[in-house]
């Protein structure tokens, strides 16, 4: 079982480091996705997290940064992300506040 939870906390520190600690305002996520609210979009490389274990895809709307990664997965990545990173913790409700562009709904989790 430690090994899983070694195996999450590598992805999660993976994620943090092509992103930027300091380029990550907030986190969330919902079902299949980490939700990342981000200082500069333009200093994310998308290949270098898509090589991530467990990461199926990226995208970016609504001023969040959002990384595919699984059911199941995202919440284990999340968990360990929270244990060593200090990022303000968002509800979606909130995250939805934040939001631009009005095809947000569709791509809710």
């Amino acid at each position: 079982m430690g090994n899983t939870n070694n195996k999450y906390k590598k992805i999660s520190q993976e994620i943090v480091n092509v992103i930027g600690e300091d380029n990550i305002d907030s986190a969330t996520h919902c079902a299949t996705r980490l939700r990342l609210s981000v200082t500069d979009r333009k200093k994310i490389d998308d290949e270098k997290i898509e090589e991530i274990d467990e990461v199926k895809g990226v995208f970016y709307t609504g001023g969040q940064y959002q990384i595919i990664l699984g059911t199941g997965i995202v919440n284990n990545v999340y968990d360990e992300m929270s244990k060593m990173y200090d990022f303000e913790n968002v509800t979606k409700e909130k995250m939805k506040e934040n939001k631009q562009g009005r095809f947000q709904k569709a791509l809710d989790c």
